[in-house]
């Protein structure tokens, strides 16, 4: 399957003080070259979180190439005129969605090589791998053995997430990676344009 993306940005506003520095960042995020973003906030009510999703959307307007995508939820995601709904184990099964969102795209966060190749067997459109590396919140990593394993093992699309930087971009890519998805490698550096530009170049370099 053919892409136009290969960064996927998850975006929180937990980094920020308040939402004007997270827009900020989301803007500048866009501006550097981010060409598709999944809105994730899991700490508020869903009438918040589609009043956070329309906020979003008038950044959004000044960049029309970017795909937006819910974390989660089909139904906000359809409210919010969304590409698509990034998908986990708790969430609605990939073949529910599929049936009553048929004009959504679909990402779908697996763990394992197994749970890789049930997504894609679901019909899952993407899938998120991780945590390929340690992060602040994961002591344990697959390492870029296994997620070569996983690209090799599927046809969808693979973004490799977890501890994904500049430092180990090179090893993503050796292992076959064409695709990342991430969040503090961008939303938390003090130049976020010169951040996703830098790690675009990884991946093409």
């Amino acid at each position: 399957m053919e892409i136009d993306f290969n960064i996927y940005l998850i975006g929180d506003k937990i980094f920020f003080k308040n939402e004007d520095e997270y827009f900020n960042a989301l803007d500048e995020s866009f501006y550097g070259g981010i060409t598709a973003f999944q809105l994730r906030q899991k700490d508020i009510c869903i009438n918040k979180f589609i009043k956070l999703g329309q906020k979003v959307k008038l950044i959004l307007k000044k960049y029309p190439g970017v795909k937006f995508f819910v974390n989660d939820r089909a139904d906000a995601a359809s409210a919010l005129g969304a590409y698509g709904v990034h998908l986990n184990i708790n969430s609605v099964p990939v073949k529910a969605v599929k049936e009553k969102f048929k004009n959504l795209k679909i990402f779908y966060s697996s763990h394992s090589p197994e749970e890789a190749a049930e997504a894609e067997r679901n019909g899952a459109d993407f899938i998120t791998f991780s945590p390929v590396y340690k992060t602040k919140n994961q002591n344990f990593q697959h390492g870029a053995g296994v997620l070569k394993k996983v690209i090799n093992s599927v046809k969808i699309p693979v973004f490799a997430l977890g501890g994904i930087n500049e430092t180990n971009i090179a090893e993503v890519k050796e292992a076959g990676g064409r695709h990342i998805a991430i969040q503090s490698g961008i939303l938390k550096q003090k130049d976020i344009a010169g951040a996703v530009k830098t790690l675009l170049r990884g991946l093409s370099g």
